[in-house]
């Protein structure tokens, strides 16, 4: 695909050369809803993966399940799958000194070992049967340098997944692209009880929620559907690999 939508897209951002293939991670809201929805409407098939789904019900924070989730995922994509987006994780709000091991457990099993051994899968997937493929992982911009007041052991998996992108690229391209999209914050419902959680003393929620968009250059939250347009992004730009997309309206400028 390339990044010209007259070279190899009409203007519905379906191929001309047939239907695609995606299996996402994480898609019964937020993100990860709108991912789905937005590559059906570009006419890609998706297969589902996350902990219930009509698809492939599967606790990738149970990394072990990997293979057979991904196999799963396999059965129901008759004509191959083209693109995997990791967007499943997790987070444990409060102070990191009341961190206990198991907290540490349940945020990189499903945050980097679930998300690494299902691109492992993809990537064996794809080499044997020497098929282009593309793997878009769910970062996070509180990962990235400028970041403020983020959840510890959140940044810390998210920057686990940013190490392995550029790696993964090089390793294997020019058969496979690896890229990565860093959220900064995202208006969710999950994002809105957070908020209302952690506000200060004698501030309500609504204000609470104001003061987050305004941490960014553009005085808002990004919106889910926005994630889901630079996934498709980086599906039709087939000269990005290895990259990490910054989409936080700016939260990280000095």
């Amino acid at each position: 695909m390339l990044c010209d939508e007259d070279e190899g897209l009409d203007v519905e951002g379906r191929e001309k050369s047939g239907t695609r293939t995606a299996v996402v991670t994480g898609c019964s809201r937020g993100i990860g809803a709108a991912i789905g929805s937005r590559l059906r409407h570009a006419g890609y098939e998706v297969v589902e993966i996350q902990r219930t789904s009509a698809h492939v019900s599967a606790d990738l924070g149970q990394w072990r399940s990997a293979p057979d989730a991904w196999a799963r995922a396999m059965a129901l994509a008759p004509r191959g799958v083209d693109l995997l987006v990791l967007n499943a994780g997790a987070s444990r709000d409060g102070a990191f000194v009341m961190v206990e091991p198991d907290d540490l457990t349940r945020c990189f099993d499903l945050n980097v070992f679930g998300a690494l051994l299902l691109a492992r899968e993809a990537l064996r997937y794809w080499t044997a049967a020497r098929r282009n493929g593309h793997v878009v992982m769910i970062g996070s911009q509180a990962a990235l340098p400028g970041t403020r007041d983020a959840d510890v052991l959140y940044t810390a998996s998210k920057g686990a997944i940013h190490a392995a992108v550029g790696p993964l690229a090089r390793e294997y391209g020019p058969l496979v692209r690896v890229n990565c999209i860093a959220p900064g914050d995202v208006a969710t419902q999950t994002e809105r009880a957070l908020v209302a959680r952690r506000r200060r003393v004698g501030v309500d929620a609504e204000a609470a929620w104001h003061e987050v968009a305004a941490r960014s250059a553009l005085g808002r939250w990004v919106q889910a559907d926005e994630i889901a347009d630079t996934v498709l992004f980086l599906e039709r730009c087939a000269a990005m690999t290895g990259a990490i997309i910054n989409v936080s309206g700016g939260t990280s400028i000095h």
